[in-house]
């Protein structure tokens, strides 16, 4: 029974065939399995559909992993997992991880990683050799704002000051200024590299969300890009850093001298996940760092809403310590259809 199952590469044509099996085994109200739009932008690159599929003697689809490439067109990108599940009880238990196997042996690519793991697969993962861990949770608080809608905060907020060694300047389009970055040591250096047309595609043609960028200026040198978007609940109003491109050395202060962008504001707070990121950096700062099991609340799901803490757990393949944030792989999408 084993060797009935066949492992290959999805064709354009079978879009509907695996939404059809996200609504059926993975949520039947899961956005992917009803939003086709959706769904090709996230997999479809230069004419591929980015899954691994695992089929059954009659040619039905029993397992889907899916991934998307950081720089398509690059003969070694750097790629990110999402969307892996098989049909659970199956004649061949190791399915699963063969579509991994299948991935690492027919795919070209340098670095893997996977932002939005559950609890239940760490142990695979890690038996395969990957590097898990937790994407640490920062929020700065308004401490001019009177009422908190979003979130609870703590007791004592830390002040914002309206300074700091960095300004920021915000822009519509983020290809220019990525080119300026692109040019960089840092940026080339990347353990985990994102072409120019990989994030303005990503983050300015987004079919639900509309993302915030702003340069981060040193003496007027253009050090790094934060981008943001804004969420709404209940009459709050709060900004989320998705995603951060600067050197690694610098991160920690760009994302703190950001924090002054709640100055005389309406936002509530301002939040980053990210790993790979001095803690003691942050904290000493503006940002605190938020715990699950905690009265400080500051929710992750708005789309639909949901006042909890929410950890998000990351595996990568290089053992070093790398920045990854909530805009890595599939993590800030919908949910459900909007």
């Amino acid at each position: 029974m084993k060797n009935n199952f066949r492992i290959r590469f999805a064709r354009v044509g079978e879009t509907i065939e695996i939404m059809d099996f996200i609504r059926l085994h993975w949520a039947q109200n899961h956005i992917l399995a009803h939003d086709k739009a959706l769904f090709n932008f996230q997999y479809l690159q230069n004419k591929k559909l980015n899954f691994v599929l695992a089929l059954n003697s009659y040619e039905k689809i029993v397992g889907i992993l899916g991934f998307i490439g950081y720089a398509p067109g690059l003969d070694r990108q750097d790629i990110s997992l999402a969307m892996w599940k098989v049909i659970p009880n199956l004649p061949d238990p190791y399915l699963g991880v063969k579509l991994i196997h299948f991935l690492q042996e027919q795919a070209i690519f340098r670095n893997i990683n996977c932002v939005g793991i559950s609890k239940e697969t760490i142990a695979i993962y890690k038996y395969l050799g990957f590097k898990t861990g937790k994407l640490d949770h920062y929020t700065a608080f308004n401490n001019d704002c009177k009422h908190f809608e979003i979130s609870n905060p703590p007791s004592k907020i830390k002040s914002i000051r309206n300074t700091g060694i960095f300004e920021f300047k915000k822009v519509l389009s983020i290809k220019p200024i990525l080119s300026k970055l692109h040019s960089s040591d840092f940026y080339k250096q990347k353990d985990y590299f994102k072409s120019v047309d990989f994030l303005a595609k990503r983050y300015e043609t987004h079919p639900y969300f509309n993302y915030i960028f702003h340069v981060a200026y040193m003496q007027d040198v253009a050090k790094g890009l934060v981008i943001s978007r804004p969420v709404e609940h209940g009459g709050g109003k709060a900004l989320r850093i998705i995603e951060v491109i600067a050197n690694d050395e610098d991160m920690a202060n760009i994302i703190n001298n950001f924090a002054k962008i709640l100055y005389r504001s309406e936002y509530e707070y301002v939040d980053i996940y990210a790993s790979g990121i001095d803690r003691s950096e942050m904290t000493v700062g503006h940002f605190e760092l938020i715990d699950s099991p905690n009265d400080v609340i500051v929710p992750d799901y708005f789309e639909p809403y949901e006042r909890r803490n929410t950890e998000i757990l990351y595996m990568t393949s290089t053992q070093k310590n790398v920045c990854l944030f909530k805009g890595d792989g599939d993590q800030d999408r919908p949910s459900r259809k909007i």
